[in-house]
């Protein structure tokens, strides 16, 4: 069974035929053998397991342009990737609070192929990483998310805020206030138990309204 401990056995190989951030199979196959052994294209089964992982996460649930949930960090950096910043952008990178050997994952549309490596080779292979492809780094803590927008916005979450049991509280709250007073057979939005009702929600969950 698939897990944090043995996804490291599920890999494919390098890219054989198609592109990839290293460039071509051929330049895939050239870079030093000590960045190969930092670098692993996981299979299908470690991909749909960390999409998986990353969904009920609730981490990215934002558009493109604004991705992480607003309750998830308390903190956003962010950076716009121009032709003369490029220099700028590799020490912006360096100077995120993680270890050169720690192996985080990549998830992109591009291949639909998850891919795992140091933050090292994020940094080597920024370049060929940030390229046109909408994509999330992230590693097994969800405690940090680095997403990177198309039209070259990267954004950098950190500070984790999120309390997954209490949005899942919320939800279930929320269904059962809506299936008991918004209704086809309670059309009274008046009555004082359900305004009662929808005023201790709120307050609960420190909103203002209820959608």
């Amino acid at each position: 069974m698939i897990s944090f401990k043995n996804i490291q056995t599920y890999t494919t190989g390098f890219p054989t035929t198609q592109y990839s951030f290293l460039g071509t199979p051929e330049e895939a196959r050239n870079i030093p053998p000590e960045h190969k052994d930092q670098i692993f294209f996981l299979s299908e089964e470690a991909t749909q397991f960390l999409s998986a992982y990353l969904d009920s996460s609730r981490m990215l649930t934002g558009p493109l342009w604004n991705p992480f949930n607003e309750r998830y960090f308390k903190t956003i950096d962010e950076f716009e990737l121009t032709i003369d910043r490029e220099a700028e952008l590799k020490k912006w990178l360096y100077n995120k609070p993680i270890p050169f050997d720690h192996f985080v994952f990549m998830h992109s549309n591009w291949g639909d192929q998850v891919v795992m490596l140091t933050w090292k080779m994020v940094i080597k292979y920024w370049d060929g990483l940030f390229s046109g492809h909408d994509l999330v780094l992230f590693d097994q803590t969800l405690n940090w998310g680095l997403f990177y927008f198309h039209e070259d916005f990267l954004y950098f979450g950190s500070d984790k805020i999120y309390d997954k049991t209490f949005e899942e509280d919320k939800i279930r709250e929320l269904q059962q206030l809506q299936q008991k007073y918004f209704n086809k057979n309670d059309l009274n939005f008046t009555g004082p138990e359900k305004r009662q009702a929808i005023k201790a929600f709120k307050e609960k969950y420190n909103i203002n309204r209820i959608e």
